[in-house]
């Protein structure tokens, strides 16, 4: 790559940070959403889809992890819930409010 930097016009100028961290960084995002998506749903009628979840805590902050696989796509992080409400309240990152939370994406 170093190679063909020689061939970059002088007018080129890199991307900020602020263009990283905001439009790249949500095109990124949906490239790779797309992909993963057509790749799950590939031959999902035969296949079949199997849904995953798991709670975890990252630096005191309770989550919830939504993940599903198809036949082509062997892990796919659908979504990262917030569950410190249900925490709040008393409530139990369980087998019920796992399922709870994947049925509504299935």
């Amino acid at each position: 790559m170093i190679k063909n930097a020689r061939f970059v016009p002088v007018t080129y100028v890199p991307p900020s940070r602020k263009d990283i961290g905001g439009r790249l960084l949500i095109e990124n995002y949906n490239i790779h959403m797309t992909e993963t998506t057509s790749k799950l749903l590939q031959d999902a009628e035969l296949f079949g889809l199997t849904a995953m979840g798991d709670g975890t805590t990252i630096c005191k902050y309770p989550l919830t992890n939504v993940l599903f696989a198809g036949g082509y796509e062997h892990q796919a992080l659908i979504d990262v819930i917030d569950s410190s409400n249900h925490m709040a309240i008393g409530g139990v990152k369980d087998a019920r409010y796992i399922a709870s939370k994947i049925m509504p994406l299935m």
